[in-house]
């Protein structure tokens, strides 16, 4: 029995990886939506956790034939499948608890308005207009999101600001120096997600504030992503605020 049932899991193992490998692949070419590729990857995992079933029953089945070679592969198939499944539901679980928000920022009293982005999104993806109730929301779950100050000049600091901005390799929508406005689009790592970003670095008692919004264009809830783009890009920056010349030594690779 076990020689009809090894090509069978075999493809099945086949397809499952294809389908992963595709889900990822075909967003990062442009060839469908980050939405149809994170739906895909979820039926690959349901598609891998039946392929574990089916690969156990295999196991028990053919448990009293003398093919050594094929309980070793139906074993295989079983840990392979497992690991895949099991690596993303590990993954959604660490971030199913965190609060079904998508527009996190520094200032949720006036948060950074967008200019330019209003006309880069399409009318089925999410507005722009902040909402107040997600202010007490975030404090809560995001309590590091926070604004920095400084007492070098807006120009040093809005310069800076821009020059991070073009090292994280997110694309630059529009700059506006005299206004202290810098708006860009980042995406996520592994589905490419659209988060639009608006920096706002200005004069406020004395001391020169940034202040930073990101906010995705789809999904109700963002597992964290805006929050900890923000938290990353604050650390750095306040790094290269106050850090000395001799303090950051580049190396050509």
């Amino acid at each position: 029995m076990s020689r009809y049932i090894s090509p069978v899991l075999y493809i099945l193992l086949m397809l499952v990886g294809c389908a992963a490998f595709i889900s990822i692949a075909g967003v990062r070419v442009g060839l469908f939506e980050p939405l149809t590729g994170f739906s895909l990857l979820r039926q690959s995992v349901f598609a891998a956790l039946i392929l574990s079933a089916l690969a156990a029953l295999s196991m028990f089945a053919c448990r009293k034939e003398c093919n050594v070679s094929s309980q070793r592969f139906f074993g295989l198939v079983l840990i392979v499948s497992l690991v895949y499944s099991f690596m993303w539901i590990v993954f959604y679980a660490e971030r199913c608890n965190l609060p079904d928000i998508n527009d996190i920022t520094t200032d949720t009293v006036t948060p950074p308005a967008f200019l330019n982005v209003n006309f880069l999104r399409k009318s089925n993806e999410n507005g722009l207009s902040y909402n107040p109730k997600w202010g007490p929301i975030q404090k809560a779950n995001y309590p590091g999101v926070k604004p920095i100050t400084t007492t070098k000049s807006i120009d040093v600091t809005y310069q800076k600001a821009l020059d991070l901005v073009k090292e994280r390799g997110w694309q630059l929508n529009a700059f506006y120096p005299e206004v202290g406005i810098i708006e860009a689009t980042a995406r996520t790592p592994i589905f490419g997600f659209r988060d639009d970003v608006v920096i706002r670095v200005a004069e406020v008692d004395g001391e020169v504030r940034v202040d930073m919004r990101s906010c995705s264009r789809v999904g109700s809830g963002d597992f964290g992503m805006n929050a900890r783009r923000i938290e990353h890009y604050m650390a750095d920056l306040n790094a290269n605020l106050n850090s000395r010349p001799m303090d950051r030594v580049h190396y050509l690779k």
